[in-house]
């Protein structure tokens, strides 16, 4: 916090199956609000991992098949390369080089539709990965056509009702606007402005609390009780690529485990994450794999969120700030206490 000026940071220790809760510092600086554990902070890319679970968890259902062309659920997909495009490859970033945003102009389905048919691929499907929200945004919108719901809905009574996790929000409520933390960007208060995209791939607020909920289900799936949610998370943590040392999953991105932080770090600099890289196809899918380090950052203009896990050693981390720090800050942190713990 001293380091990069951080106002306030959340944070929790999972161990031996009990979840630890610290908290430093304040969320609005103007008038001095300590962190608590209802404190609600922005977890930027860290709400991919979500869209990966439910993605899973349809998969679960029958409702879709990863191996399916994205024109299989939704006609209007109608440029003729969505005839080869995967929804696996939606899914992990590996579709062709879909760019890392949605421009702005894009509001509504129809101008959305247009973005996507006018896209050209830079390379052939399923050869090189290139990380962006308009791959796995794309995802998520066509998982849950036919759910009958949208996306907001299938998250809610899908995920978080069934992981009893009542304060993550793609809106927060005015009833917990007081709980909202201010982000700081240059020392000025800032909060996310959401696009189309953002429920799926960066929007989502939530507390230390049912962060460490969602830490704690994925990395025990066996302990969630609605069958086509345990195996959602399981088919989330499955390995589908592999990028140098990483594994690709659905939402996260998965090492061996021993692991060492500089190659974890080196996989999730920006400069490597923007950057295409080659993808080499895991034929079938690797399950989960309980000696993995399994993580995801994720960053707004204001907050730095961080999340990381040991299935197999039952440990694992969180990590809220109302400021958008180096992720390899984050990495090392959580490293420093997990092998204190394990």
């Amino acid at each position: 916090m001293h380091k990069h000026d951080i106002p306030g940071i959340a944070v929790a220790v999972i161990y031996q199956g009990r979840p630890w809760y610290f908290t430093y510092g304040v969320i609005n600086t103007q008038h001095q609000l300590p962190v608590t554990q209802q404190s609600l902070f922005e977890i930027g890319s860290v709400s991919k991992t979500f869209t990966g679970v439910l993605g899973g968890d349809t998969v679960a259902r029958g409702e879709i098949n990863l191996h399916d062309p994205a024109i299989s659920y939704w006609p209007g997909l109608t440029a003729s390369k969505w005839h080869n495009i995967s929804l696996l490859q939606l899914a992990t970033y590996t579709a062709g080089g879909l760019p890392s945003h949605i421009p702005d102009h894009v509001t509504n389905e129809s101008t959305l539709l247009d973005f996507y048919n006018s896209w050209q691929p830079n390379w052939q499907p399923g050869t090189k990965r290139l990380y962006g929200n308009s791959s796995i945004g794309l995802f998520g919108t066509l998982a849950v056509k036919r759910s009958g719901m949208n996306f907001e809905e299938a998250l809610k009574t899908r995920v978080l009702q069934n992981l009893k996790m009542d304060n993550t929000w793609i809106n927060v409520p005015e009833e917990q606007q007081h709980h909202y933390s201010w982000g700081y960007n240059n020392k000025e208060p800032v909060r996310l402005l959401p696009d189309i995209m953002a429920a799926k791939t960066h929007g989502l607020v939530s507390t230390i609390i049912d962060m460490a909920r969602w830490v704690q289900a994925n990395m025990a799936p066996e302990e969630v009780k609605t069958k086509t949610l345990r195996q959602g998370i399981k088919h989330a943590q499955s390995r589908y690529w592999r990028i140098g040392s990483m594994y690709q999953g659905l939402g996260w991105d998965i090492f061996n485990w021993p692991a060492e932080s500089v190659m974890v770090i080196y996989c999730s600099n920006r400069h490597v994450t923007h950057q295409p890289q080659i993808s080499i196809p895991i034929m079938p899918p690797v399950p989960p794999v309980k000696a993995s380090w399994v993580h995801k950052t994720g960053s707004t203009p204001g907050f730095g969120a961080y999340v990381a896990f040991m299935p197999e050693k039952q440990i694992g981390v969180v990590l809220l700030a109302n400021k958008n720090y180096p992720n390899d800050d984050r990495i090392k942190a959580a490293y420093t206490i997990l092998n204190a713990l394990h």
